[in-house]
C-alpha cells in the first residue's frame, strides 16, 4: 500500500502542472470537477500546497462561478489554514508579482514556467475589474495570517516593492511593475493587514489560555503582547515613513500617476498609526514639516480636482437646469478632510464669480 501512495504521489507530481491547467478551462464542469479533485488530493496529502499548484488555485476566488467561489473560499479558509498555516504569508508577495503577470522586478526569475502560461494564470491590468479581483485574493490571504505575520507582510511590502522601486530594482516605467505598486498601496492601506493596538501574538494568546485568562499571569502576559505589538509598530512606521517620502520625491520627477495613491494610503496610514507617528515627528521637526505639507498640497488639489468635476458633470446633466455645486460637494465630502474646508469655500467663491451659481453658502 506504501509503495502504490508513492507511485501515485509520483505520478501526480509528474503532471500536476498540466492538470491545474484545467482550472482556467472555459468550461465551467471542467473547473469546478478539476478544483474538486484536486483538493481530495490535497487533503489526503497526495499532492502538497507549493508551488504552482498553490499559485493556481488563487484563480478560484474570483472564479465567474458562484459555485466555484464558495468552494475556493471554504477551501482556502477552513482547509488550508489548518493544512498549511504558514502558506499565505510566505507567498504573499510572490503572488502580488504573478497575478500582475509582472517581471520587472531584478530579484525575480520567471522561475513559474513560461511567459505564456503565467499570462494564463494572471489578473493583469490596471481596469476597476482586475484590481478589484486582485484585491478580493490578498484579502482572502491577509484573513488567514496571525497577528504578527501581518505586520512582517507590512513590513515585507515595504521592503520588497516600494524601497524596491526607490532602489531602482523594480522598473517604474514598467506597466506591470506600476499595477504592483498600485496593489502594494491598496494592500497597506486597507483595514485587514492592521491589527489594533490591544492586540498581541498569537503566541501571546495561547499563553493567557493556558494560564487562565482571569489570573494575573494572563493579565500580564496580555499586557507584555500589547508593548510588544506596539513597539513592533512603531518600529515598523519609523522605517516606512521615509520609505513613503523617498519614493514621493522620485514618482514627482517622472510625473507618475501613482503619486495620488501613494498619498492616499499616506493619508490612511497617519490616520492609523497617528499615535506612533506623532512620537516619530517630536523627533524630527523637519519630517514633520515635510508631512504636513505635502498632505496639504494633496488635499488641496484633490479638493480642487473635485469642484471641478462636479462643475463638469453638471454642465453635461443640463445646460437649462441651474447646476447645484453645493449638493455635489457634499456627495463627495466622504472623500474630502477637514483640513480642505477653507479651500472649498474659496473654490465656491471663484464659482460665485463665474455666476455658475449666484447664492453658494458652505454650512
Amino acid at each position: 500500500m506504501e509503495n502504490l501512495q508513492r507511485i501515485i504521489f509520483l505520478f501526480l507530481h509528474s503532471y500536476i502542472a498540466k492538470i491545474t491547467k484545467c482550472l482556467c478551462d472555459p468550461c465551467e464542469l471542467v473547473r469546478r470537477q478539476t478544483f474538486i479533485l484536486l483538493s481530495r488530493l490535497l487533503q489526503r496529502d497526495y499532492v502538497k500546497w507549493r508551488g504552482v499548484l498553490f499559485l493556481r488555485f488563487l484563480l478560484s476566488l474570483v472564479d465567474e462561478s458562484e459555485k466555484i467561489r464558495q468552494l475556493a473560499d471554504y477551501l482556502f479558509g477552513s482547509i488550508l489554514k489548518v493544512k498549511a498555516p504558514l502558506l499565505a504569508y510566505n507567498s504573499f508577495v510572490e503572488d502580488i508579482f504573478i497575478l500582475n503577470d509582472c517581471h520587472a522586478h531584478n530579484g525575480h526569475t520567471d522561475s513559474q514556467g513560461s511567459r505564456v502560461e503565467s499570462r494564463l494564470f494572471s489578473i493583469r491590468g490596471s481596469d476597476e475589474s482586475s484590481r478589484s479581483k486582485r484585491m478580493h485574493i490578498y484579502v482572502s490571504l491577509l484573513k488567514q495570517m496571525a497577528p504578527e505575520h501581518l505586520l512582517a507582510t507590512f513590513a515585507k511590502l515595504c521592503a520588497e516593492i516600494l524601497a524596491a522601486a526607490s532602489d531602482g530594482m523594480l522598473d517604474t516605467e514598467d506597466i506591470t511593475a506600476q499595477s504592483v505598486r498600485q496593489d502594494a498601496f491598496q494592500i497597506l492601506a486597507c483595514k485587514e493587514i492592521r491589527i489594533p493596538t490591544n492586540r498581541g501574538s498569537s503566541s501571546d494568546s495561547a499563553e493567557i489560555d493556558e494560564e487562565g485568562g482571569d489570573s494575573g499571569g494572563g493579565s500580564a502576559a496580555a499586557a507584555r503582547g500589547r508593548a510588544i505589538t506596539q513597539a513592533v509598530r512603531k518600529g515598523l512606521i519609523q522605517n516606512t515613513i521615509p520609505i513613503f517620502i523617498e519614493l514621493k520625491r522620485l514618482l514627482e520627477s517622472k510625473n507618475s500617476p501613482l503619486v495620488g495613491s501613494l498619498m492616499e494610503c499616506l493619508r490612511i496610514l497617519l490616520k492609523d498609526y497617528k499615535n506612533e507617528i506623532d512620537d516619530i515627528l517630536v523627533a524630527d521637526k523637519q519630517l514633520q514639516k515635510e508631512l504636513i505639507y505635502d498632505m496639504q498640497k494633496y488635499d488641496s488639489a484633490k479638493t480642487k480636482s473635485t469642484a471641478t468635476e462636479a462643475v463638469a458633470k453638471m454642465q453635461k446633466s443640463s445646460s437649462n437646469k441651474s447646476p447645484d455645486v453645493l449638493s455635489l460637494l457634499v456627495e463627495n465630502m466622504h472623500i474630502i478632510s477637514p483640513t480642505s474646508q477653507k479651500a472649498i469655500q474659496n473654490w465656491l467663491q471663484q464659482l460665485q464669480m463665474q455666476r455658475l451659481q449666484p447664492q453658494l453658502v458652505l454650512c
